[in-house]
């Protein structure tokens, strides 16, 4: 009402209304503390203005509200929450829903705990969800060593935590379907307390998905194809649409986006690398890239904000320039491509200009949480590459079949030459070793498999990003590389290294959980940047598809054939497979 004054007045300004789809041009924001008091055309703007007010002249650009990423998995950007909340807020993102369950499979509840606990100071908002599949499938299916257990009880203790907004992505989707009282037990916890829970269903259909829904999962983002997300949408589920940095799902998905208005419909960015973060962006890259396919500005601009907002119950707080919501603002020239130039998080100027208007307090990690890489045995006494059982000729094998840019895996069954007991590569087939080895508990287990089309040309590379249990994953051309590259792993406690021909090529050190770096984001940056470069230069590689794609070879919860410690794992059925096959795959 002007009986005291603003602290920001946003004034000149084209005000994009998430609420009704318009774009109300002359507009002012008014703000006093964390919230908005006014916005829309106001006549009398000067009696919210005192000495103390900041005022911003808008210049005649668009004011949207902050973006909203229901998905991420912070640890894949290689960065701490610290580091990830400064780069996300300069591209417009003012609040995120984290699943932490990567840092949680290596580090357990303490792993959760760290996270909220380096989020509490930040502008921005990061709300965790409790993991929901620590390790991804019933430990009681044996397959896989892992680092961490979370049961129904630790996840109904963990819903009390500060900060806590849900239960993360169910992928165990097999024991959902079977009622396993466990995995139902967990998602009645998020229930109680009227909070969301998040789905992972890739290719579920009819009464499978029928089951899924029924028991309390309403959101999904692994849909692929337009028929599969039409199925999901006409369910009740929200349909997340996904444009991360290998798996990007936008496009298949156009026909729906487009399509009417879809009230059950917003962009997430799911796993985003740092090299996109910093060269593409966050959020806005997902709205500008929607645009680029013919979706209208404002709609993507909802599907960014309002539109995840509602799903969150928070559309009171979040996703709209209204008054008593949540002084989120983003200023950007345009629309059809937005580019933030003024950040406004809780009322307070992060970015303006863009540059940035504050300090961002660093988080000290305790010893536990940055030496986690323990495999108990030499490198060199392990068998990276399979054996056939026979001493020369042919044999059927399973193999893994990859296609970069998707998360599925293809089970193929080929005939491989077998030399000397062992099954042999195949460059002329893009078919290389590949190996999974415990870090977690020293106990030396580890398998040896086949992939196909990874398109890698060095000799091996080797990481402990293996979603989900992120045991140390490591695939190759020869024995020897393999070794090496695991080698370096181990000494830099977490990380990715790339060998040819005994030599270290290019390495980005992860001693967080091996997850993530412990230093400034800009020289995360440029080491993985130096990665990225050193391999298209050397070997004509495309590091950003193929280290996403081996990371995701060993979670044994998206269809069809995957490989972890214990050997290779048929996902339909959640039973290890012999390498070794005499008939075809049923």
């Amino acid at each position: 009402m002007g009986r005291v004054p603003a602290d920001i007045v946003i004034a000149n300004v084209n005000l994009v209304s998430t609420t009704t789809g318009e774009i109300i041009e002359k507009s002012s924001i008014v703000l006093k503390g964390k919230r908005i008091a006014r916005a829309g055309r106001i006549s009398d703007l000067s009696r919210h203005i005192s000495s103390k007010t900041i005022v911003i002249d808008g210049k005649d650009r668009y004011a949207v509200p902050g973006f909203i990423d229901l998905h991420i998995h912070i640890e894949s950007t290689l960065l701490d929450p610290v580091g990830f909340s400064k780069i996300a807020l300069k591209h417009g993102t003012t609040t995120v829903v984290a699943d932490p369950h990567e840092v949680v499979n290596v580090l357990g509840i303490h792993g959760l705990k760290m996270f909220i606990e380096a989020s509490r100071e930040l502008p921005l908002k990061i709300l965790y969800e409790v993991p929901s599949c620590v390790p991804a499938t019933d430990p009681s299916y044996m397959l896989e060593t892992f680092g961490s257990l979370l049961d129904s009880r630790s996840v109904e203790e963990a819903m009390h935590l500060e900060g806590v907004a849900g239960l993360g992505e169910v992928m165990d989707f097999v024991s959902v379907i079977r009622a396993d009282r466990e995995v139902l037990f967990k998602v009645k916890a998020a229930w109680d307390r009227r909070m969301v829970v998040d789905g992972h269903a890739p290719l579920l259909s009819g009464e499978e998905l029928d089951a899924y829904v029924a028991a309390g999962i309403l959101s999904d983002h692994e849909s692929t194809s337009a028929g599969e997300a039409l199925e999901k949408l006409r369910r009740g589920m929200f349909l997340f649409v996904r444009e991360g940095s290998a798996w990007r799902d936008l496009k298949a998905l156009l026909p729906v986006v487009r399509s009417g208005d879809c009230k059950l419909c917003a962009f997430v960015s799911d796993d985003v690398n740092v090299y996109d973060l910093f060269t593409k962006g966050h959020m806005d890259r997902i709205i500008n890239l929607a645009v680029e396919y013919g979706v209208d500005p404002v709609k993507a601009l909802q599907y960014a904000t309002i539109n995840p907002a509602i799903r969150l119950h928070l559309e009171d707080q979040i996703g709209s320039i209204t008054p008593g919501r949540l002084g989120d603002i983003v200023i950007t020239r345009r629309i059809e491509h937005v580019e933030p130039i003024t950040v406004i998080a809780n009322g307070d100027i992060v970015y303006y200009e863009g540059e940035a208007s504050r300090q961002f307090k660093p988080t000290r990690y305790p010893d536990k949480a940055l030496k986690t890489v323990n495999i108990g045995v030499d490198p060199e006494a392990l068998q990276l590459t399979p054996r056939a059982g026979i001493p020369d000729g042919s044999a059927l094998v399973n193999v893994i079949e990859v296609s970069p840019g998707s998360a599925l895996t293809k089970w193929r069954i080929l005939e491989m030459q077998v030399s000397d007991g062992e099954v042999k590569p195949d460059p002329g087939r893009d078919i290389m070793f590949i190996s999974v080895i415990d870090r977690h508990r020293g106990s030396g287990s580890h398998s040896a498999g086949l992939i196909k089309g990874l398109n890698f040309k060095a000799g091996a590379v080797a990481q402990t990003i293996a979603h989900d249990t992120h045991n140390l994953i490591v695939a190759g051309w020869n024995r020897r590389d393999m070794v090496t590259a695991v080698k370096r792993v181990v000494e830099l406690q977490g990380g990715i290294v790339v060998v040819n021909d005994g030599e270290v090529v290019s390495e980005v050190e992860l001693r967080l959980a091996g997850l993530m770096s412990v230093k400034e984001p800009e020289e995360v940056f440029r080491e993985y940047l130096n990665m990225v470069d050193a391999l298209k230069k050397r070997f004509h590689l495309d590091f950003e598809s193929f280290f996403m794609t081996l990371a995701l070879v060993s979670l044994p919860v998206i269809p069809e054939l995957r490989i972890t410690d214990r050997g290779l794992v048929d996902v339909a059925k959640a039973k290890l497979v012999p390498l070794i096959t005499e008939e075809s795959k049923r």
